[in-house]
């Protein structure tokens, strides 16, 4: 298996505890404080941010282990950190409600 295989294998199980409620890599604080604001109120998704978004990923994947991607994260500014949390909260969602068979459906009687 190539390096970048792995790697995404291993992101990939970090999902899979995520999606547990096991967030090993973020500092809980952090993510609750970061979680407070709405992100319809910051224009988050916004079609600048993406490249962003893009770089932030590429750079967390090419780390090789849980400790380079730790390492990573605390490192990381301020504002680059918020985006990173909630860019993986985002996808963390999506892969939840994707994993899931049950839906709410609106109807009138």
């Amino acid at each position: 298996m190539l390096p970048e295989e792995t790697s995404l294998d291993e992101i990939e199980t970090l999902l899979n505890q995520s999606v547990c409620g096991i967030h090993a890599l973020f500092d809980h604080q952090r993510i609750a404080e970061i979680m407070k604001k709405p992100t319809e109120n910051l224009d988050f998704f916004r079609f600048s941010n993406l490249e962003k978004i893009q770089t932030l990923f590429s750079r967390f994947a090419v780390c090789r282990t849980f400790l380079e991607r730790q390492q990573f994260l605390l490192h990381l500014p301020t504002e680059d950190y918020e985006t990173f949390v909630r860019i993986y909260f985002h996808i963390l969602e999506n892969t939840v409600l994707a994993r899931s068979t049950f839906r709410h459906y609106a109807f009138s009687l």
